[in-house]
């Protein structure tokens, strides 16, 4: 049955600058599903956010399982009819993890953030095709700027990051492959840097807060008619490739 109020996906969305951006899409009257891969933990995620008065449902996704998606893509085009914002947010760094391998290393993570957010957009993607105004934000990084990366006076000069900077600098060329192909639709499709944050994958070494990263993940799933697509920002404007 299709629903008059905005439908949007967040993936990975049980913790973190995922919740803090399913909670930033609620707060603007949208109908938020919460993708988690454990569905208790998104049970127990939504429970604090509708005692609030947010409109949201915890869904089971795992993106690294087709069957997950699709099963999920399914449950949307009954319930709902259509989807109109996908935020592709689930994520991971495993470039401490000492007892993999850096090609371990590699392949796990190009496996969620990059496969993964190819798989789930390929399975909304006739959902999102129905929206009258479908909007995709893929959540990357600054490390995925090639050039930040080469200026020796870039704030995070320093950081040791080579898959999960790698595995960003691919959702980047997924954002501007996408934004072309999907402009016909009316789909905007944006990569967004949240920032340094303090979440568990940071071990909360920052002071930056999930909601104040969440805020140009919001903006760009929000963007008018006039918006930009293919483009890459944080909240402070343009970054650059």
């Amino acid at each position: 049955m299709e629903t008059t109020k905005t439908i949007a996906l967040v993936s990975g969305a049980n913790r973190g600058i995922g919740y803090a951006i399913a909670e930033g899409l609620a707060r603007r009257g949208m109908t938020v599903l919460l993708g988690c891969r454990d569905l208790a933990k998104g049970e127990a995620a939504a429970r604090a956010l509708r005692d609030k008065g947010l409109d949201l449902r915890p869904v089971q996704l795992d993106t690294t399982d087709e069957a997950s998606v699709a099963s999920l893509a399914a449950t949307i085009g009954k319930d709902d009819g259509r989807l109109d914002v996908l935020i592709n947010n689930a994520g991971i760094g495993l470039d401490f993890v000492e007892t993999l391998s850096v090609t371990e290393r590699l392949v796990r993570t190009l496996d969620v953030n990059v496969a993964g957010t190819v798989r789930l957009t390929e399975a909304m993607r006739p959902l999102l095709q129905r929206s009258a105004r479908g909007r995709i934000v893929n959540i990357s990084s600054e490390l995925a700027s090639f050039a930040l990366r080469s200026d020796p006076n870039w704030q995070f000069a320093t950081f040791e990051l080579p898959t999960y900077a790698a595995s960003k600098a691919a959702v980047n060329a997924l954002t501007v492959s996408y934004a072309r192909s999907l402009a016909r639709f009316g789909i905007k499709v944006n990569a967004v840097c949240p920032g340094y944050t303090a979440t568990e994958s940071t071990n909360f070494a920052s002071t930056r807060m999930p909601d104040e990263a969440a805020v140009i993940a919001v903006a760009m799933a929000t963007l008018g008619e006039d918006g930009p697509t293919g483009s890459f920002a944080n909240d402070a404007g343009e970054l650059p490739w």
